[in-house]
């Protein structure tokens, strides 16, 4: 049967997409989205984007227009939704208004593009403040970390009291669900320690950047050591996978022999080949005292009557070298003037103090400090693969790998091993591939272009150069147009990993090379 498309806009935040303006198939120029990842064996999926055009003649997509319908819904972050119904109704990419760009002049283009992102844009903004982790998996950390990414009520379909449009009872008094809905793999690595090292170290110009530490970083470092992936899928949800994931599917969803409308291929790419893996690692070292001098307060300071601060402490040793720190307490505070009371939040490497005055007049606070155990991580070690072979042959190529939450030599070593296993021989690889089709009545490879996703096993053969290997889709990219007639898709691949290891309890005996 024909595939419907359907691109809508949730103006009035209602979580239904059923406004009478939300849905705008029919005003499509074009719809470009993206999702997932650009580049082989990347831990990180960066945000998904999608950019509309649409016509605007009546300019109903103008927000300074107060003749529009829309007037005063055609702001940022609005829920966007792309769906398709082929007899099987399925959605393909899922996020929120970044911003809307109407084309100037009433004689010219008369259309507005609408830019919308998913939800890696609050990862960004939210700041960790995980305490130290201790003999976590990975999964474990992920699930504590995603808890600090809080998606603002006043993008879903929630209640915030005393706002026009978002506390009308029966229209738009919600509960909040403000965090992201996450699927996550039981991870396969176990960390020693995890967010004592979450730290930056601060630029001329910028002093409190080494304060700071976003929770997308503290992901991507935990991914990192997992040798995992991390993704936001076509749902809008964020998505862990192990390391085995990739490596344990087998199942080939599709085969495309010649039938391909493009493809990106390259022979012994830089990217790709390597014959020498180094891989970092960060042995810790913990104080056997509990009363290490962690953080001390450097200046008084004075809290107005009835008022709260704020204090960012962050741990440094006595050479001012940050530093990770555990067990945290409060102590020698010292309140010179009035009355005070501290609330302390510790964190891994940072922590937060509350100041409250709670008594008449101004209070001062003299004198605070916080003692733990210190962890220090300031040694490295190196665990290095080499292909000398591959060397002698065709020069040395080196992977560097910096694994912060790695503090185990052997473990390191493997990694080293397992990807130097992968790369250190030449090889052709396809980069990408393109598929076009009638959008509307299908044919060719449309139901794939529909069907195939993140993570599905695919066949690449191609005549001209021979080329016959199995494929991981990691990236996909779509861009409709003429209202839905055209569909082109361009999916970003990876190699499926030769088998040059084996899974205990899996794998057959002599069969593969590494544990992993």
């Amino acid at each position: 049967m024909p595939t419907t498309w359907t691109v809508a806009i949730d103006w009035d935040r209602n979580d239904n997409f059923t406004g009478t303006y939300d849905d705008l198939t029919s005003r499509i120029v074009s719809a470009n989205w993206y999702l997932g990842f650009r580049e082989n064996y990347q831990d990180m999926a960066g945000d998904g984007v999608l950019k509309l055009v649409l016509t605007n003649v009546d300019k109903r997509y103008s927000p300074e227009n107060s003749l529009s319908p829309l007037f005063g819904k055609l702001v940022p972050y609005r829920p966007v939704r792309v769906q398709s119904n082929d007899g099987t109704l399925r959605t393909h990419w899922t996020g929120w208004i970044e911003s809307i760009e109407p084309k100037v002049n009433q004689y010219g283009e008369r259309t507005v593009e609408i830019k919308a992102a998913g939800p890696g844009l609050f990862f960004n903004d939210a700041q960790t403040g995980l305490e130290v982790q201790e003999n976590k998996r990975t999964d474990q950390i992920i699930d504590l970390l995603l808890e600090e990414v809080i998606i603002p009520p006043a993008l879903t379909a929630s209640t915030l009291l005393d706002e026009v449009g978002y506390a009308e009872v029966g229209v738009s008094a919600f509960l909040a669900n403000t965090v992201i809905g996450h699927t996550l793999q039981t991870g396969k690595t176990t960390l020693a320690y995890a967010a004592d090292n979450w730290v930056r170290q601060s630029s001329p110009t910028d002093q409190q950047e080494k304060d700071t530490f976003n929770v997308y970083r503290a992901i991507k470092d935990v991914v990192a050591a997992e040798r995992g992936r991390f993704f936001f899928d076509r749902g809008g949800q964020a998505v862990f996978w192990n390391r085995h994931h990739l490596l344990t599917q087998s199942t080939v969803a599709a085969t495309f022999d010649n039938s391909m409308n493009g493809l990106d291929y390259e022979y012994a790419g830089l990217g790709e080949f390597k014959n020498e893996v180094v891989v970092t690692c960060s042995p810790r070292t913990v104080s056997p005292a509990t009363t290490d001098l962690l953080w001390k307060l450097d200046t008084p300071i004075s809290i107005p009557q009835g008022r709260t601060k704020r204090v960012t402490a962050s741990y440094t040793d006595g050479s001012n070298n940050r530093i990770g720190g555990k067990n945290v307490t409060i102590a020698n505070l010292v309140v010179s003037q009035g009355q005070a009371s501290v609330r302390l939040v510790a964190g891994g490497s940072r922590a937060t103090l509350d100041i409250t005055n709670g008594g008449a007049g101004e209070a001062i606070i003299s004198s605070c400090e916080l003692r733990g155990k210190k962890i220090t991580s300031f040694g490295r070690m190196e665990a290095t693969a080499q292909d000398n072979r591959s060397i002698a042959y065709y020069g040395r190529r080196t992977l560097n790998m910096n694994l912060p939450s790695i503090d185990n030599l052997e473990f390191a070593q493997d990694i080293a091993d397992f990807e130097m296993g992968r790369r250190s021989q030449p090889s052709g690889k396809v980069k990408t591939m393109t598929l076009v089709s009638d959008g509307v009545q299908g044919g060719g490879p449309h139901t794939q272009q529909l069907t195939r996703t993140l993570g599905d096993l695919i066949r690449v053969k191609e005549a001209q150069t021979a080329h016959d290997d199995t494929y991981f889709i990691i990236g996909e990219e779509h861009r409709l147009t003429k209202r839905g007639e055209l569909l082109e898709t361009t999916w970003y691949l990876e190699p499926a990993t030769d088998a040059n290891w084996f899974n205990v309890g899996i794998s057959k005996l002599n069969e593969g090379l590494l544990a992993y």
